[in-house]
C-alpha cells in the first residue's frame, strides 16, 4: 500500500505575466535583479508562477552599453500583462523619458488593474505619463531633488523606502528594487508567498525607511564659507543647546538671514541639522558602545529619553532598542 501512487489533486496553476521595460540607459545589476527574484519565485513550491517578457520602445533588441539585450517584444505587450516594471536608470532618467514615447504612451493607457512598479529613477517614466501627479512617489535620496524640481507635481518623499499610490509602487534605491519586487508579488498572490520569497532572497518583507540609510542633513558640498563654519561648530558641539541669535550674529547678520542662507546653502534649518547630527551621533553609539539608551540620549543633548525615543523612531523607522540589536556589532541589552 505504501507503494501506490499519489492520485490526490494538485493545486492548479496560477500563472501571472509581468513585463520588464528594458531601456539603453537601465542598470544591467537593476534588470538582473528584477530578472533573479522572479525567476527565484519560480523555484517556490504553491500554484503561483511567472512569466516575466522584456520590452523595448520599437520591440527590437536593446543597444546598451554593455551589449545587446534581447527583448520579447514592445509597448504593446504591455497590456495584456498583470505587472510592469521599470528598472533604475541611474541617473539618466531625464534622458529615457525623452526618448521612448511609446513605452510612456502605453503605461500611460494601462488598465487600472495593470500593477507598476519602479526602482530607483525608473520613476522618471512613470512619473512622465502624469499618473503620478498629485500622488506619493519616491526615488534615491540622493536624486529626489531633481525628481521634484522636473515633475513638482509628483508628491516626492525621499525618506520613504517605498510609495503606494493604488497600483503604482515606487523604491527608493536600486537594492530597495527588492522590496518592490516583493510587494508586487505579494499583491499578485499573497503574503505567503511573498514572506517565502523574502526567505529566499535572505532580506526582510518590510525594511525601514531610506532614513535608516541617509546621511545627516546638510551634506551637500555648497560655496557658502560661512555657513560651513556654522556646520563645523555645530558638529563640534551638537549636544550643546542651540542659539540661533548666537549663529546669526557670528555672521553678522539678522536670525531671519541666517535662516534663508542656511537653507540655501544645505537644504535644512539650522534646527533640523542639529537634529540629524545628534540622531547620527545617537545611531554611532548605539552601534559601537554599551551605554543605556537614556545614557546615549543625554549624551547627543535630549535630556528626556522618551521624547528622543519618539523622535528616534519618526526618522529612522525603529526604536533606539531595535536600531541597536539591528546594527550592533556586540548585541547589548538597551
Amino acid at each position: 500500500m505504501d507503494n501506490l501512487p499519489d492520485h490526490s489533486p494538485r493545486p492548479a496553476r496560477r500563472l501571472h505575466r509581468v513585463a520588464i521595460v528594458i531601456c539603453p540607459q537601465h542598470s544591467l545589476g537593476s534588470v538582473g535583479l528584477v530578472l533573479d527574484v522572479f525567476r527565484m519565485a519560480n523555484q517556490l513550491p504553491g500554484p503561483h508562477r511567472f512569466d516575466v517578457v522584456r520590452v523595448s520602445e520599437d520591440g527590437a533588441p536593446v543597444a546598451h552599453p554593455d551589449g545587446l539585450l534581447r527583448v520579447e517584444g514592445g509597448p504593446e505587450l504591455l497590456p495584456d500583462v498583470e505587472l510592469v516594471v521599470l528598472p533604475s536608470l541611474w541617473t539618466q532618467g531625464p534622458q529615457a523619458a525623452a526618448t521612448h514615447p511609446r513605452v510612456i504612451a502605453a503605461l500611460q493607457g494601462l488598465r487600472p488593474s495593470v500593477r507598476v512598479a519602479t526602482l530607483c529613477t525608473g520613476v522618471y517614466l512613470l512619473a512622465a505619463t502624469g499618473r503620478l501627479d498629485g500622488q506619493a512617489a519616491t526615488t534615491h535620496w540622493m536624486l529626489a531633488e531633481e525628481l521634484q524640481a522636473r515633475h513638482p507635481r509628483v508628491q516626492v518623499e525621499s525618506a520613504h523606502n517605498l510609495t503606494q499610490a493604488g497600483g503604482l509602487t515606487c523604491s527608493g534605491g536600486s537594492l530597495a528594487g527588492v522590496d518592490a519586487c516583493l510587494h508586487a508579488v505579494q499583491a499578485l498572490t499573497d503574503r505567503e508567498t511573498a514572506r517565502a520569497l523574502a526567505r529566499m532572497l535572505v532580506t526582510d518583507l518590510e525594511r525601514g525607511p531610506q532614513t535608516l540609510y541617509m546621511p545627516p542633513q546638510g551634506w551637500r558640498r555648497h560655496a557658502d564659507a560661512g555657513i560651513r563654519e556654522l556646520q563645523d561648530r555645530l558638529e563640534a558641539c551638537c549636544a550643546q543647546p542651540l542659539s540661533l541669535q548666537e549663529l546669526a550674529s557670528a555672521l553678522h547678520v539678522s536670525v531671519r538671514t541666517l535662516q534663508r542662507r542656511f537653507l540655501a546653502a544645505t537644504g535644512t534649518t539650522p534646527i533640523q541639522y542639529q537634529q540629524a547630527l545628534r540622531l547620527a551621533r545617537a545611531q554611532a553609539l548605539l552601534e559601537t558602545g554599551r551605554l543605556p539608551v537614556a545614557e546615549v540620549a543625554a549624551e547627543v543633548g535630549y535630556a528626556d529619553r522618551v521624547a528622543f525615543g519618539r523622535l528616534f523612531k519618526r526618522q529612522t523607522g525603529l526604536t533606539p532598542a531595535a536600531w541597536r540589536q539591528k546594527h550592533a556589532a556586540v548585541p547589548v541589552s538597551a
